[in-house]
């Protein structure tokens, strides 16, 4: 499942999947792991227990999935259960993708026997880049083999990338005639926001002039994330009496804009450059072609910038969401206003702390 950030994406799996008895879900959330270049197999491993865990306390047929794992660790099940990371901690450099398989193994032959499918939800599977050591084919394939009571789900924020990371596992080895089912999760058109801040404002009780409501639906562009922040501010605002403005839900927006923009610049190899695309682009009207980014970029920031530099780099920020591609060979900042205001101030920072 793909779809920009704040789309509504791990929402829905998991609103689905409580609605289903039917199924026994492990969550492995690698958005969890941080804003660095890379993490050892451990970070992984310990995301992995977490979740679980989180199986085993909810269904007390899964308990023996626990000495599997202390036995792997050469630890007490307690600890397992307890998640006692002074005991567990010290032993995750043992724990291996082999390892990782032989648990989805058990969880899904015991959600078998009580009539349950597993659900393994892998949430922002672009991340597992990140993880050293974790073979995500390896992964995939052993449970397409051996899991037959056991269904996958991934979500991506960073379309790009995470399209990266599911083809090459295809490469690498294909699944000979059963491939990925993709879907990609689109911002709501202006009724559907307009319809879903309304129903909001209802279920709090809250009445709203309809001129603010036209206003959020303009600068949130008909991001669910956005319109959710936008709704509980307000709601919340006038039930105590407090006067605000959605300008300010506005700038509290961009500031996780700023704070994510921030965090890939500085794990990038040229955040100098990445920086001057976005603000170049903003001069440009927010809407340019490659042609126009390379003359701004050259004459206002002294760069000496050729075509094929400037495609790859416009092409990684696309793959990030930073960056749309609007049109044959032209490319833009995304619509929504905190979006907009959050890359530029990220990247008038980063230039002014570089000067």
């Amino acid at each position: 499942m793909l779809g920009i950030r704040r789309i509504g994406k791990t929402s829905l799996v998991k609103v689905t999947l409580n609605e289903l008895h039917d199924y026994v879900t492990l969550t492995i959330n690698l958005g969890r792991l941080g804003s660095k270049k890379s993490y050892p197999m451990e970070s992984f491993s310990r995301l992995f227990l977490e979740g679980a865990m989180e199986v085993l306390r909810k269904y007390t047929f899964a308990g023996r999935v626990s000495k599997i794992i202390a036995n792997r660790l050469g630890v007490n099940p307690e600890d397992i259960l307890e998640l006692n990371w002074a005991k567990v901690g010290v032993k995750l450099r043992e724990f291996k993708t082999e390892d990782v398989n032989e648990v989805i193994r058990a969880l899904n032959s015991i959600a078998k026997d009580n009539k349950k499918e597993l659900v393994v939800f892998i949430d922002e599977v672009q991340n597992v880049k990140k993880v050293k050591g974790f073979d995500m084919g390896s992964f995939l394939h052993d449970i397409y083999e051996w899991c037959e009571n056991t269904i996958v789900i991934v979500s991506g924020s960073f379309i790009g990338v995470a399209e990266e990371v599911l083809n090459q596992v295809e490469e690498e080895r294909p699944f000979y005639g059963r491939r990925f089912f993709r879907i990609k999760l689109e911002r709501f058109d202006e009724n559907k926001s307009r319809e879903f801040l309304r129903r909001g404002f209802e279920e709090e009780g809250v009445k709203v002039d309809e001129k603010i409501i036209d206003e959020a639906v303009k600068l949130f562009d008909g991001i669910p994330g956005w319109l959710a922040l936008f709704g509980r501010s307000y709601s919340y605002s006038v039930k105590h009496s407090h006067p605000i403005d959605v300008k300010v839900v506005v700038k509290e927006a961009a500031k996780q804009v700023s704070k994510e923009f921030t965090g890939f610049l500085i794990n990038s190899n040229s955040p100098k450059r990445y920086a001057e695309i976005i603000l170049s682009l903003s001069r440009l009207g927010n809407r340019a072609s490659l042609t126009e980014i390379r003359d701004v970029m050259n004459s206002l920031y002294r760069e000496n910038i050729g075509d094929s530099r400037l495609y790859e780099l416009l092409g990684t920020l696309v793959s990030y969401g930073f960056v749309l591609k609007a049109g044959k060979g032209k490319y833009s900042l995304p619509n929504d206003v905190p979006t907009r205001l959050g890359l530029k101030h990220s990247a008038k920072m980063w230039l002014r702390k570089m000067t």
